[in-house]
């Protein structure tokens, strides 16, 4: 997953990018008349790079990584939520047990969720330098002095 955004802050090693997220219609909510405004979002990323305030980049996630965590939010609690349901009507033989259990169940698998993203998060990394104002902006001045007149 590759995104381009703003580097809004710099600690050590690390920045905070300020993202724009895409919107599904891709940018014409005039046209779908969804009224989704593509609103911005923060993320603290390894700065690799060297990128300082200001800086246009682009951050990288590996797309197998999406994909892992996707799978893990949206199959796990549902994967879970089935195995109690069905170990809960085998031993209990009562719907309202069973639901409660199903319910205890979801709820067990977003606490695992929790817990597994907050060890095994990958942060995203800062690729590439894209736009550097500062630099256009003393090439223009290098420009200028140096002009013949």
């Amino acid at each position: 997953m590759k995104q381009i955004g703003t580097v809004v802050s710099v600690s050590g090693d690390t920045a905070v990018v300020e993202v724009r997220r895409a919107s599904a219609c891709g940018e014409n909510c005039a046209q779908c008349e969804g009224g989704c405004a593509p609103a911005e979002h923060r993320a603290v990323v390894k700065n690799t790079a060297g990128a300082v305030c200001g800086d246009r980049v682009r951050i990288e996630l590996a797309d197998s990584v999406v994909l892992k965590s996707a799978c893990m939010v949206y199959l796990l609690p549902i994967f879970v939520m089935f195995l109690c349901l069905g170990l809960a009507e085998a031993i209990a033989e009562n719907a309202a047990v069973s639901v409660f259990a199903a319910v205890l169940g979801l709820a067990v698998s977003f606490l695992l969720l929790r817990t597994v993203d907050r060890k095994v998060a990958k942060t995203p990394e800062i690729t590439e330098i894209i736009y550097r104002e500062r630099e256009e902006s003393y090439w223009r001045w290098m420009e200028w002095r140096f002009a013949p007149w």
